[in-house]
């Protein structure tokens, strides 16, 4: 009993901890839900035009004052989204006033030194004018403005990740400055050229001939909310690891040992926490899609539970497995972040281009996320949502979430130091 009234009394000191950080919680509770929506409009147009269906289009003005490769990818993607009808204009004056006088609903202004600012890893923003008699579209043209915006903020990050990495592994400490920067440049664009290959080409085709008129329309929100509750779910894995080097380096692990509790509950209570954590975020999304966009849920709640504790077991063991292995507090949230990035679209859990994650297609996606614990997260959701699952394939998938959670928490024990 003590063992576990000492590990809960941890688990709410590091709620506490947890929940108090603003920026963590739009993270992991207000971006997700963001992005499930825009991603579900945009390929909901796609959609409705090949059913025939009407899709909702909001007027605005696109202004670039950026120079660099950045502020044109932007630029180039508000005008493919079909949800928007774009006027470019020319200086950010003009469209203010433009919209001032009601003749479109917002601006989206790309800023001067956009591309500078991502290259440096410096915060940059887009500006977004909003007609005051049209307010409440505010929220979709940021959001669309924040969703087009994403690329280039991956590619910052992976950029960002890379030149860490290399710095940390020393591999071209002495190699010219213009060797390492092509090296930086010739690793992001290798991975960006995969993304927006599996973008553009999807393993997943849907062709609208000689389909049998459904029921019911199809709400994409059913694809994309599960799957961007996996991605931002792991967003928390670097928040732990630089957790881990922050309360080593002030000495709390140095005096948490020379306290009466274990190193049980020591190890266990953030764990727990991090689970509830990642509950608590589930529960938010899954609960806002269903009361907002109808997202279906299917008939087993318990179902969802299970797999969502396991998928925060795995979090929170792959959290502590990057703090331990990670040299810095710096290094481990650098990493975290690119690994947030990067796995959910190798593992392949998004739909691309269709109503089903890429991994079903089977082919390199499909192998892949065998490997990747986003899968089978993504595919116990999946299972339990559409009701295509049975109570054992249901559990087979939280069975390899329990084993990859096994994995990372052995080998981050092995190396673990508290001191």
């Amino acid at each position: 009993m003590n063992l576990i009234r000492t590990t809960l009394a941890i688990t709410w000191k590091e709620l506490q901890v947890t929940l108090g950080d603003r920026g963590l919680l739009a993270v992991l509770f207000l971006l997700p839900l963001i992005f499930s929506t825009l991603f579900s409009l945009s390929q909901q147009g796609a959609l409705d035009e090949a059913t025939g269906a009407t899709a909702l289009t909001v007027e605005v003005f696109v202004v670039n004052e950026d120079d660099g490769i950045y502020g044109a990818q932007v630029a180039e993607a508000l005008k493919s989204m079909t949800v928007l009808e774009v006027e470019e204009l020319a200086s950010a004056g003009e469209a203010d006033t433009r919209v001032g006088e009601g003749e479109r609903t917002a601006a989206i202004i790309i800023p001067a030194g956009f591309s500078a600012g991502i290259d440096a890893y410096r915060p940059v923003s887009l500006k977004v004018v909003v007609d005051p008699v049209q307010q409440g579209f505010a929220g979709v043209v940021v959001g669309l403005a924040s969703f087009a915006a994403s690329p280039v903020s991956i590619q910052g990050e992976l950029l960002e990740g890379t030149r860490t990495f290399l710095d940390e592994a020393g591999v071209l400490r002495d190699a010219p400055p213009e060797l390492v920067r092509a090296v930086e440049a010739q690793t992001v664009g290798a991975i960006m050229a995969q993304l927006q290959e599996m973008r553009n080409r999807p393993p997943i085709a849907v062709a609208s001939e000689g389909l049998v008129e459904p029921s019911e329309p199809l709400n994409l929100i059913d694809s994309f909310m599960p799957a961007f509750a996996v991605m931002f779910a792991f967003f928390l894995v670097g928040h732990i690891g630089q957790t881990f080097h922050k309360e080593r380096d002030e000495g709390t692990f140095r005096r948490l040992l020379a306290s009466p509790l274990s190193r049980a509950s020591i190890v266990a209570g953030p764990m727990v926490a991090y689970m509830i954590v990642v509950v608590l975020q589930v529960v938010f999304l899954f609960g806002v899609g269903a009361g907002l966009f109808k997202l279906k849920l299917g008939d087993s709640l318990p179902g969802l539970l299970v797999v969502s504790l396991a998928l925060g077991l795995v979090v929170s063991t792959f959290g502590l497995l990057l703090g331990v292995l990670a040299r810095t507090g710096k290094q481990a949230d650098t990493l975290g972040t690119l690994v947030a990035f990067v796995l959910p679209f190798i593992s392949g859990i998004f739909p691309m281009n269709g109503v089903q994650p890429a991994y079903l297609s089977g082919g390199v996606l499909g192998t892949m996320g065998n490997y990747i614990p986003h899968m089978h997260a993504a595919e116990g959701y999946r299972l339990v949502m559409t009701g295509e699952g049975t109570v054992e394939t249901v559990l087979a998938q939280v069975g390899f979430l329990l084993i990859f959670a096994v994995i990372f928490f052995v080998i981050a024990s092995r190396r673990l130091r508290f001191d």
